[in-house]
């Protein structure tokens, strides 16, 4: 895009998003939009400036960024700032299995989740909690970033204390940072830059590890047993469980892995383990 069409966009998100009274009701968000609008022609930049600006005006101790979308394999942050007085673990580099239905859940959200706290959450999936405990985090706010085609960036904001974003300003005004401000101004610099900046939906061989990794321990015992033949007598029998609880779990098996019967289960981790 040459610099007349820079130009041409820089306006009009000037005027919407500047000059058109009450667009954006917190102030403090219009100087950020105000400052992206600088850097409209450079996609990661505007990453790290929100990642920076949004650090220090929730007084976070992580905010991490990446550009993505939700039939990509993996979610990795490309962008982030740190609170620099403590010692706060880096997370860019880490991949995020986007598989996993909690983080599957927070690309499609409307609007901001907030994560309470790691130690109890159950949204993500073991290994992905496991992993975002190990970087410390205990409270998260995080939100997709959206244009009318769907979603271009996912946005977190972290703790590392125990605190309550949802019961302050935090959440809403996070939620108008990402809609109202970060979702113009990242589809327009993306478009400037000629890239969606979309991944490939995995392939089959790709995307069944990554579906059996959403599995509790529990549910991959279950899983393995059905697939070595036993039923589901047996399967209660042997792990000294209750057979509605091994339905259960074959039941939430099949649904994390999108099959109907345990039937089409056991063909799928049976052709798995023969790979």
């Amino acid at each position: 895009m040459n610099d007349e069409n820079l130009m041409s966009a820089q306006r009009r998100l000037r005027l919407s998003l500047l000059d058109t009274p009450g667009a954006i009701h917190w102030r403090p968000a219009r100087d950020l939009a105000a400052h992206l609008l600088l850097h409209l022609d450079a996609p990661n930049d505007c990453l790290s400036i929100a990642a920076d600006w949004l650090r220090e005006a929730f007084d976070a101790d992580r905010v991490d960024c990446g550009f993505g979308h939700p039939d990509d394999a993996w979610f990795r942050p490309q962008a982030e700032a740190l609170r620099r007085d403590r010692d706060v673990p880096s997370v860019v580099g880490i991949e995020m299995n986007v598989a996993d239905w909690g983080l599957q859940a927070l690309w499609y959200a409307r609007g901001v989740t907030v994560l309470r706290d790691f130690e109890l959450e159950r949204l993500l999936s073991q290994r992905n909690r496991a992993e975002l405990l190990r970087m410390g985090t205990r409270v998260k706010m995080a939100a997709p970033i959206m244009d009318h085609t769907g979603p271009l960036a996912l946005m977190c904001v972290d703790w590392l204390d125990l605190c309550e974003p949802a019961r302050d300003e935090r959440r809403a005004r996070f939620e108008e940072v990402a809609t109202v401000v970060l979702g113009p101004v990242m589809s327009t610099s993306l478009r400037i830059e000629g890239t969606t900046r979309r991944g490939t939906r995995p392939t089959q061989d790709e995307e069944v590890p990554m579906l059996l990794e959403t599995l509790t321990p529990a549910e991959r015992t279950v899983a393995r047993l059905a697939v070595n033949g036993l039923s589901y007598k047996e399967i209660a029998r042997q792990l000294d469980r209750s057979f509605s609880t091994v339905d259960h779990q074959l039941r939430s098996a099949r649904s994390k892995l999108g099959v109907s019967s345990t039937a089409r289960l056991v063909n799928l981790v049976s052709g798995q383990r023969r790979h």
